[in-house]
């Protein structure tokens, strides 16, 4: 989305809206929907049906789990990764969306009010940041022609002792023996330089400690490095702190892809979810071809984007 610096769009991964349900099948709350605002397209779910409007005799209900065909519904949608968009009260074009459900359209809806998630102040301040950012003569293009792949955060999450550590390892060794230009951030290595003044059991200094990983990983990724990163400090504090951050930038290089291996199921900030421990050597393999599937990574040398996994 474009606009005048005076009038920036709302950003958040929720907001309240009205829904009219055209679909099959109904609504149900919890279930994974595709939504589409303006250009964007991305992964959602119904967090909460507020009240239905039986658009036949205008009867009201409350305390529903699901919308069925022809009813007008008040929702609270949270979509997996933050999305710009506006009031329709104030800009009626921005303010429409669309719910996909298996490939057809089914719903359709206006923004009524934005509901404020636990990154916002991060994406905030990192919005603002960026329009005063002071930048090179070496673009994002040149650094992806230059180094033959986009820069990119590859997050690999996960619980103790499922290898996450091991494959993030493997993952770096593997895309620079490939010629790429790769780094291993480990949050544990920040715990003892750059946050050493913190105190890990007070929680704003925790929120700090993840802001400061956001913005580490964000000047890796300004100079067209694959990020490679676990979250073993501080778990998914530091994923959302690095997808917030990258999230805000008004243009960037990289995007932040989160793969998991779990024996408890995955998030839903995750790309990939695996089973783990696994054969490191063919999850390192799947996650590359989610790479060069998503453009990160080019068979030949050209413009390249970011990706998190989950052990």
């Amino acid at each position: 989305m474009a606009s005048h610096q005076e009038q920036l769009p709302l950003v958040s991964t929720a907001f309240r809206a009205n829904v009219f349900w055209l679909g099959r099948k109904p609504l149900e709350r919890g279930r994974r929907y595709q939504l589409r605002v303006a250009t964007r397209e991305v992964d959602c779910e119904v967090a909460t049906i507020h009240r239905i409007i039986d658009t036949m005799d205008l009867a009201q209900q409350q305390g529903s789990s699901v919308v069925n065909k022809n009813q007008v519904a008040e929702l609270t949608i949270r979509a997996k990764t933050p999305v710009a968009f506006d009031l329709s009260a104030s800009f009626e074009s921005t303010g429409r969306f669309v719910l996909v459900d298996e490939y057809d359209i089914a719903g359709g809806g206006i923004v009524t009010e934005l509901v404020h998630d636990d990154q916002e102040f991060l994406r905030e301040e990192a919005r603002q940041r960026d329009f005063a950012w002071v930048k090179g003569k070496v673009g994002v293009e040149d650094r992806a022609q230059q180094y033959g792949h986009r820069a990119a955060i590859v997050l690999v999450t996960g619980g103790r002792h499922s290898g996450k550590s091991f494959l993030a390892r493997t993952i770096e060794a593997r895309l620079v023996a490939d010629g790429r230009h790769a780094y291993l951030l480990d949050g544990e290595n920040l715990r003892r330089g750059l946050d050493a003044d913190l105190s890990e059991g007070e929680r704003g200094q925790v929120a700090e400690m993840a802001r400061r990983y956001g913005e580490v990983a964000r000047l890796l990724v300004d100079t067209g490095l694959i990020v490679v990163s676990t979250t073993n400090p501080f778990g998914m504090a530091y994923v959302e702190a690095a997808q917030a951050i990258q999230d805000a930038r008004p243009s960037g290089p990289g995007h932040c892809h989160s793969h998991e291996q779990s024996t408890r199921g995955s998030s839903t900030h995750t790309d990939i979810a695996l089973s783990g421990p696994a054969d490191f050597d063919a999850a390192t393999r799947q996650i590359l071809e989610e790479l060069k599937r998503r453009g990160v990574l080019a068979q030949a040398i050209g413009a390249k984007p970011t990706f998190q996994y989950s052990i």
